[in-house]
């Protein structure tokens, strides 16, 4: 499928190898602002986990162009996209690491969908219930085009291995965004107590399915963050996704 120019709106497009994701993502993120947070300051030190084509980060430097931000993302043309997202947009202040994230440091099974890659993930068997729906709802042709995948291994590591060799100085967490596929809570479990300290605001999106939202939530407040959760808007409701958003 390959990477290709795409105009979402007079004056921004973006690198993506699936255009139908990308727009979604786009709307969701810069026209509906579902990942906007209240409260940050002018230069918040973010975190993307799970970057994908880079939107979010490029959201974030738009709307606070001091930002210093660190993003993940372990899909080889993803990273790519992102790279050159990056440039074509003349962003500096981010950092990209071509690992995924999680409880340890380990080499993984990464399944790709090239014409969703936002979908892309660790855990394959979440997106059955997916793949189902689409059929239903889109036909079974569009679905198995869709979820065309291809498996890479890729690197995992722990955030707190990445904050305390790369970045040391970083006193304050500002905003941590976890968008990892059913990985949510293995991306957790990595941050150590002495980062978690840090950390203000945590916005990620979890699958449910499984009963993690209820985990997710727990492991948040026992670190000392007030939570709320909440549908994602436009998805089906049988995917039970929810945006899970945390306040220090």
């Amino acid at each position: 499928m390959g990477l290709h120019l795409i105009e979402m709106e007079e004056g921004f497009s973006c690198y993506a190898s699936g255009e139908f994701e990308a727009r979604f993502i786009y709307q969701e993120i810069f026209k509906d602002n579902n990942y906007d947070q209240p409260g940050l300051p002018e230069a918040p030190f973010t975190i993307d986990v799970g970057a994908n084509i880079g939107l979010f980060s490029l959201y974030m430097k738009q709307k606070y162009p001091a930002a210093r931000i660190i993003a993940f993302e372990p899909a080889p043309e993803n990273y790519q996209a992102l790279r050159q997202n990056l440039e074509l947009h003349q962003v500096g202040d981010v950092t990209v690491y071509p690992y995924a994230v999680g409880s340890e440091a380990r080499e993984a099974t990464f399944t790709y969908y090239p014409a969703m890659p936002g979908n892309s993930t660790l855990h394959p068997e979440e997106k059955a219930l997916q793949k189902r729906l689409m059929g239903e709802r889109l036909g079974e042709e569009a679905a198995t085009d869709l979820f065309q995948a291809t498996t890479i291994t890729v690197k995992v590591d722990r955030l707190s291995r990445f904050l305390a060799e790369q970045h040391p100085g970083v006193t304050s967490i500002d905003l941590l965004k976890i968008d990892v596929e059913g990985a949510e809570l293995e991306v957790l479990r990595g941050i150590d107590d002495a980062d978690w300290a840090k950390v203000q605001n945590v916005l990620l999106e979890v699958n449910n399915a499984d009963g993690a939202l209820a985990q997710v939530e727990a492991l948040l407040r026992e670190k000392g963050l007030t939570v709320a959760s909440e549908p994602v808007p436009l998805m089906w409701e049988e995917l039970e996704l929810y945006y899970v958003t945390a306040h220090r």
